[in-house]
């Protein structure tokens, strides 16, 4: 449903008008058309009766020989960056060796160290005193037949 506003004065509508197209046909687009046909049909046969340039022997012997060089440079740029990748990745791994080696024969060095002075501490504390030395930590007398 649609609200009209009352106090509005009623709208006009416009009687509908009814357009009419008529083409008229122009052999201008034939004449076109015929044109660039003919223009083809001209280039491909000109295409077809022009012989194409002959390369003697020699120049494609030259053409091969400057082939097969330019694939040996190639194939000798891909063996040396090849070669380079190799060498890189053994060197890192030669480092990463050496590094967990030495790493190893630190942590069995201070193995070998702490159970050296365990050893030594363990000796010291179960050693008797030697030539009339005292336990109460007092140095022994030089002559131990006289007292002082």
């Amino acid at each position: 449903m649609t609200y009209t506003d009352p106090s509005l004065p009623p709208v006009q509508r416009q009687p509908e008008r009814v357009v009419e197209v008529r083409r008229e046909s122009s052999p201008l687009g034939w004449l076109v058309a015929g044109v660039v046909a003919i223009v083809a049909v001209i280039a491909v046969a000109f295409m077809l009766t022009s012989r194409p340039m002959d390369a003697s022997t020699d120049q494609i012997a030259q053409a091969q020989e400057q082939g097969r060089a330019a694939g040996l440079i190639e194939g000798a740029q891909v063996g040396l960056q090849t070669g380079a990748q190799q060498a890189q990745a053994a060197a890192e791994s030669s480092a990463r060796d050496a590094a967990a080696a030495a790493d190893a024969v630190r942590r069995q060095t201070e193995a070998q160290a702490q159970n050296a002075a365990d050893a030594a501490q363990n000796a010291a504390a179960n050693a008797p005193p030697a030539n009339g030395a005292t336990t109460d930590g007092t140095a022994p007398s030089p002559n131990p037949d006289r007292l002082q």
